[in-house]
């Protein structure tokens, strides 16, 4: 299964059209593999920064760190399923230098698992759960199930494949409300913190326990 199809629930094949906001450059966060194609193919110009090398790459960065860039240097920061790898207490510092390298007025936008959604799915876990649909004939949920116990815990803690580095880079290490994010957001500079649209940017059943957050510079 490639990145992408694991990232957002989506097929390679399948038509992605990210609304463009005009953005003459963009900085994608932990964009490394298919990922980065598809944002390169809907934005003008893109920046790839992530912690290891793969297709599409053009940085290779520590992004706990401060980013190696001026102060005002992108219109936009872009990621999916990238900030719930930052470990919570370097959560702050990388908002603020996604702050620091936005132009006044540019984008935020970040797609990742919602955790208030999750937490209500608990309950609500069925190994006959597929394409997030539940078998209404299933004796065990009765059809109500949401998410299978596999995909929830790779919801909240992450996939955990091994890349090399003792699985520490595919771990979730943070975890996101909206209220939250919101609050983490506008502690670092941004305004206008809103909810996007999941189904834009995560294939249908995925979406719904996914959370896309926008705010402006």
């Amino acid at each position: 299964m490639s990145l992408w199809k694991k990232l957002t629930g989506r097929e390679l094949k399948e038509p992605v059209n990210y609304p463009d906001p005009g953005a003459a450059r963009t900085l994608l966060l932990g964009g490394a593999g298919d990922n980065a194609e598809i944002v390169r193919a809907c934005r003008k110009s893109v920046v790839v920064a992530d912690l290891r090398a793969a297709p599409g790459v053009t940085l290779l960065a520590n992004l706990e760190r401060p980013f190696p860039f001026k102060d005002g240097a992108f219109d936009e920061v872009f990621s999916l399923e990238f900030i719930e790898h930052i470990p919570h207490p370097d959560l702050p510092h990388l908002l603020h230098e996604c702050r620091r390298v936005l132009r006044k007025g540019g984008a935020w936008l970040s797609g990742c698992p919602d955790m208030e959604v999750l937490a209500s799915w608990f309950p609500l876990q069925c190994d006959c759960v597929d394409a997030w649909e539940a078998d209404p004939k299933c004796k065990r949920c009765g059809g109500k199930a949401r998410i299978t116990p596999s995909r929830w815990l790779k919801s909240v803690f992450g996939n955990q494949e091994d890349y090399g580095d003792q699985r520490r880079s595919d771990t979730h290490k943070n975890g996101f409300w909206f209220g939250r994010l919101e609050e983490l957001l506008r502690e670092a500079g941004f305004s206008d913190v809103k909810r996007g649209d999941a189904e834009t940017y995560y294939a249908k059943g995925k979406a719904a326990a996914k959370m896309v957050v926008q705010a402006s510079a």
